[in-house]
């Protein structure tokens, strides 16, 4: 099977396992997962059934991997920014004063 050179570059989850509760926390139902891209790992932990954090997980990597391919990123204004249109029209009215 042909590899896609784009595909060692791509987010792939390596593992989601049982574990004890990490430090500072209480309770049952804890899980350790890692997610690959090429040599790096990110581990994390989710409290959770197996099979419903396992989905979340899973949409996690293909999260990642859309911000991936994504030209900019997230779209659309930062929040909270001003439209450029207003920005300079109050700039241009404090220059008339």
């Amino acid at each position: 099977m042909a590899s896609d050179a784009g595909d060692d570059e791509a987010f792939r989850l390596l593992s989601i396992r049982p574990t004890s509760a990490p430090s500072g926390q209480t309770g049952r139902n804890w899980l350790i997962y890692e997610i690959a891209q090429g040599e790096n790992i990110i581990k994390g932990y989710r409290q959770g059934d197996l099979k419903a954090e396992t989905v979340e997980v899973e949409k996690i990597v293909v999260s990642l991997n859309e911000r991936r391919h994504s030209p900019k990123g997230r779209r659309g204004p930062k929040p909270g920014g001003r439209p450029a249109a207003q920005a300079s029209a109050r700039a241009a009215e404090s220059e008339d004063e």
